[in-house]
């Protein structure tokens, strides 16, 4: 490749290339060497290792499991004494009390740092690569505050696949199932077996749930496409039952480990089939599930399903039956090793080339125009009465708020759910908004376009026309720029 294949390399598997980087010679190795092990996530501010300045005092990101249950307990007890505190104060007071102890805390401090953070890492980290593949499969295994209250447990379970993409799915499928943020996000942690121990002893009024079970089958592994039944649904959603949260309770009388927990008691203790094959009998209870989502990470048709997502992601929105059986050899033969399935994917990303494009979601967006233009990313405490960009509520202008996607399914991999007349028109209002930061840099924006696309490209030729035409302004062209065919499409 030469410099400028490689510049649009970059921005289809990454965020492009920024003013300051150079352009590697190998970029196919450059991508695939981020493959192996992923950079710790730190607040950067710039790709010197600096780290943002004008955090709020003892912010920090969570990470283990007691961690997120502490957190879910703390977050909890707010909820109460906010309930029992409105009862006695006046709405004005009841009000301003919920914020400062729900709605700044929880709702949106948690939501802020954890998109600052996912965008430093985008925009300054060492490994662009890598965080493009991280949020893919952070949309693949999607959860989201709903009506649990648990936005403190979304970062972390986002950071534990990170951490699991050196590793196989098997692994990752294993820890994203049984995690608290899923169990609470999907109402597992209410699912109680039938004829399990604590429903014929009548001693809970939780039911049976079938959410986890679908999903599992529908979105993290078969998919529909492989034939499973209804009944598949719920032998599924049967032998998940049990599998929930231990967590501090309001008396602290129940001691750790707090985390993933599998309760016996709920568990529906029959034997189940799942795709023919039966689960139960000879093992423990527990390990039901364990086997279970083994023998489904080995499925073909989850190395097919996992493989068509991947290339859709990356590729092309109708990848050929070609593509798609080279990637899920790879998978399948690697035992769903992801380091290896990731290189295979940018390998073919390279061999497509041009000739096959993807449009850019929002954040991905976002992300790119930051990291290609060397803009610095905004510090705004996401306080109601304070002005100014907070990124989480951007996204959520632009249409693809991270941490609250509307579904299970995720965010849309399809060019055509990006491109319509309103999320084309959020995308140019934020750039006439960015623009001026830009402007105020200096005119640099030749030296970006030629470094991106080249001085024969029509970008840069309909930018130089533009600029000779009366009452033009730079932020005008940079808006432009940032907008046009060049940037949207990878």
């Amino acid at each position: 490749m030469n410099t400028l294949e490689a510049a649009r390399f970059a921005r289809q598997v990454g965020f492009g290339f920024a003013p300051d980087e150079t352009i590697p010679s190998d970029v196919i190795g450059w991508a695939q060497g981020q493959m192996n092990r992923g950079p710790s996530v730190q607040f950067f501010a710039d790709r010197q290792g600096h780290l943002l300045k004008d955090l709020p005092e003892g912010l920090k990101l969570l990470h283990t499991q007691a961690e997120v249950a502490e957190a879910l307990f703390q977050h909890d007890q707010a909820r109460l004494l906010s309930n029992e505190k409105a009862k006695a104060l006046p709405p004005s007071d009841a009000e301003q009390f919920r914020y400062e102890q729900i709605n700044y805390p929880y709702w949106r401090l948690e939501p802020w740092k954890e998109i600052l953070a996912r965008g430093a890492m985008a925009v300054n980290g060492p490994a662009p690569v890598f965080e493009r593949f991280w949020h893919f499969w952070t949309n693949h295994f999607t959860v989201s505050p709903a009506v649990n209250n648990i936005n403190t447990a979304i970062g972390p379970y986002m950071r534990m696949l990170r951490g699991h993409m050196s590793g196989h799915f098997s692994e990752m499928l294993r820890e994203a199932v049984t995690h608290p943020a899923m169990v609470l996000y999907l109402d597992n942690a209410k699912s109680v077996g039938p004829n399990s121990p604590a429903r014929t002893k009548g001693k809970l009024k939780d039911s049976f749930n079938e959410n986890l079970g679908r999903e599992l089958l529908e979105l993290f592994t078969l998919s529909p496409a492989s034939g499973y039944t209804q009944n598949d649904v719920i032998a599924a959603a049967m032998i998940l039952t049990g599998w929930g949260l231990r967590r501090p309770q309001r008396n602290r009388s129940m001691a750790g480990p707090f985390g993933s927990y599998f309760d016996d008691n709920k568990h529906e203790p029959s034997i189940q089939t799942v795709m023919g094959q039966q689960y139960g009998g000879a093992y423990a209870n527990r390990d039901k599930l364990l086997r279970l989502m083994d023998d489904l990470a080995h499925h073909p048709a989850t190395a097919r399903h996992i493989s068509t997502k991947l290339a859709m992601a990356f590729i092309t929105d109708m990848p050929s039956p070609e593509l798609i059986n080279r990637l899920s050899t790879v998978f399948q033969k690697s035992d769903g090793h992801l380091p290896t399935v990731h290189k295979a994917v940018i390998a073919e990303a390279a061999s497509a080339g041009a000739a096959l494009r993807k449009f850019s979601n929002p954040e991905t967006w976002l992300w790119t125009i930051y990291r290609v233009s060397g803009a610095a990313l905004p510090v705004v405490l996401p306080q109601k009465e304070t002005k100014g960009e907070k990124l989480h509520e951007l996204l959520s202008e632009l249409g693809q708020a991270i941490h609250n996607c509307p579904q299970p399914n995720g965010w849309s991999l399809y060019d055509r759910d990006w491109l319509s007349k309103e999320m084309l028109d959020r995308r140019i209002r934020y750039a006439f908004q960015f623009a001026p930061r830009l402007v105020s840099q200096g005119d640099q924006l030749n030296e970006v376009v030629l470094r991106q696309h080249g001085e024969q490209s029509a970008i840069f030729k309909t930018l130089q026309q533009a600029r000779r035409m009366p009452d033009q302004s730079l932020r005008s062209l940079w808006a432009v720029y940032l907008t046009s065919p060049a940037i949207l499409w990878g």
